[in-house]
């Protein structure tokens, strides 16, 4: 009866090492490996975005066309100018001319002033669409792989001969990182999520759109 009960004992002891080794290593190999925390140059990411660039260029070839037309205006302008000093002042045809050329001026201007408050506010658009596109980029890369932090990183390189450039870096956030950077992921990640959405569906030719 003794042997029975010491070797019922040894056999739990045994049990119990077993299972605190075999919960020990589950642990072990659930922990997540390697860093919580990375570092993202969100300024390389925007200057190399696909989409972003596309479509600050289709703002800037509105503010080319609209300079093309400002051009023209100035040329009307110049040319009534010219035409103007045939006139005699004070004369009803110096005077409406006079006027004419004030007219468009004033409408120039007015058309200035609204360009460029639909320029600001295309930008400020384009910008917060892309960037809201970043940051889930970034935010699904870091569930894949197991980061807890993000902290925008400036990775370009101080320029001693610039006062601009060295109090610029002077000021950084983060002094030093290691192999945390994930800027060219995120590019890469980026890109190919922007090819995605806009690639047209070639696996079925004959697919007509629904009306």
């Amino acid at each position: 009866m003794k042997n029975h009960l010491l070797l019922s004992s040894l056999t739990a002891i045994c049990l119990t090492i077993v299972s605190s080794n075999t919960q020990n290593t589950v642990e072990a190999q659930q922990t997540p490996t390697g860093t919580t925390v990375a570092v993202v140059d969100i300024a390389v990411v925007m200057e190399n975005n696909n989409k972003f660039k596309s479509m600050l260029d289709d703002i800037q070839a509105e503010i080319t066309q609209f300079d093309k037309t400002l051009e023209a205006a100035r040329k009307q302008v110049t040319s009534m100018v010219e035409e103007l000093k045939g006139y005699n002042p004070g004369t009803t045809a110096y005077s409406q001319l006079e006027e004419r050329i004030a007219k468009i001026q004033s409408d120039v201007q007015v058309q200035m002033q609204i360009k460029r408050k639909n320029v600001l506010l295309k930008e400020a658009q384009v910008f917060h669409e892309c960037y809201t596109g970043v940051q889930k980029t970034v935010a699904t890369f870091c569930e894949r792989n197991g980061i807890s932090l993000v902290l925008n990183y400036d990775s370009k390189a101080i320029n001693p001969q610039s006062r601009e450039s060295v109090l610029k870096g002077v000021n950084r956030d983060i002094v030093y990182q290691r192999s945390l950077n994930i800027t060219k992921y995120i590019v890469e990640a980026v890109n190919k999520s922007n090819a995605t959405a806009v690639a047209p569906n070639v696996s079925n030719p004959s697919t007509t759109v629904p009306r």
